[in-house]
């Protein structure tokens, strides 16, 4: 090239590092910076020491043993071979899904299966240790939902993978929870009855709380966070939150209440003995609305007007909203 003796205009492309070096750490890029303290820094504080009782239990280490090397291998060898795998042709919508939350809670992108079920209504996850993660899908689900319904659900999925809670909510089974005194017989032949009791209701409780922390990952991914309790309703209402049966939630009369308990100090948070735990938890996620932490995750959403709370003072509240401090100790 030769010199006209003209200075260049400064060509900011110039600075962009095109190494392979720079294109690997992108792509591998990680959520380390968000976490805290051995956890993310969104999830729920008593959803993680809950979890940690889990793993003091004698029994917890046969079952999870169990689950890795036998029952999820067999699991996703089985969703191989009779789903279908969700891509940008065949079933579309659950893909846009699964990659938004993906790209948003900063996790490598699972891989979405669907089951053809046009009369179930199920989402759930599956991850651990040596097994890439996957979310699995009802057909069902899919056409009755919206778009913001399906990358709600996702990222709570997405959620439960990065908070390491699919192989807790596998093990339920395994206890009994849903009947103490009908145990499994895995259970039976592995732990005495009174044990089983003990660990049983620990999980059943540390379900509710690791739904919170899934909540919170999946307003993350909301294009408008503010849409969670009219979207938490509707998913309600069709009977997908499953672990809470179906229902109704009157949400303009949860707002109101809400625009009270929002301004009530932790210490006087009172809430009537009919609010059930499903309006206890959308409660709980409202909180998150109003938390710094929110905001760190999506530096795109609008705070003006907004006085946003930190991460302590969020659970202080919650556990007094959902009852947690008592429920999950």
């Amino acid at each position: 090239m030769f010199n006209t003796g003209e200075t260049a205009e400064y060509n900011p492309l110039l600075d962009i590092d095109t190494s392979f070096a720079a294109y690997l750490n992108a792509r591998t890029r990680s959520y380390k910076d968000h976490i805290v303290g051995g956890k993310m820094d969104y999830a729920f504080d008593a959803d993680f020491s809950v979890k940690q009782k889990i793993t003091t239990f004698s029994s917890w280490s046969k079952v999870s043993k169990t689950l890795t090397s036998h029952e999820i291998p067999n699991k996703i060898k089985r969703l191989f071979q009779s789903a279908d795998m969700a891509g940008s042709l065949k079933y579309p919508e659950i893909y846009s899904a699964v990659n938004t939350c993906a790209e948003k809670l900063q996790i490598s992108i699972p891989t979405a299966y669907v089951r053809n079920a046009p009369n179930k209504y199920e989402i759930y996850s599956i991850s651990a240790d040596g097994v890439e993660p996957c979310i699995v899908v009802t057909s069902g689900l899919i056409d009755i939902c919206s778009t913001q319904e399906l990358v709600f659900l996702v990222g709570c999925e997405c959620g439960h993978i990065q908070n390491n809670h699919c192989l807790f909510d596998m093990a339920a089974p395994y206890f009994g929870i849903n009947d103490l005194d009908d145990l499994t017989e895995n259970s039976q032949s592995s732990v005495n009855d009174s044990s089983v009791k003990q660990i049983a209701c620990t999980i059943s409780e540390w379900l509710k709380l690791a739904d919170v922390t899934g909540d919170r990952a999946g307003i993350i991914c909301l294009d408008d966070p503010h849409e969670y309790p009219h979207i938490m309703a509707s998913i309600y209402s069709k009977g997908i939150l499953n672990f809470y049966g179906k229902g109704e939630i009157n949400t303009d009369e949860l707002m109101k209440q809400y625009d009270v308990l929002h301004i009530t100090p932790a210490r006087n948070i009172v809430l009537p003995e009919s609010c059930s735990f499903i309006e206890r938890r959308i409660l709980a996620g409202l909180e998150f609305l109003s938390c710094e932490v929110l905001y760190n995750w999506r530096s795109d959403l609008n705070k003006v007007d907004i006085h946003t709370v930190n991460k302590q003072a969020l659970e202080v509240r919650c556990e007094i909203i959902l009852d947690a401090a008592k429920g999950g100790a």
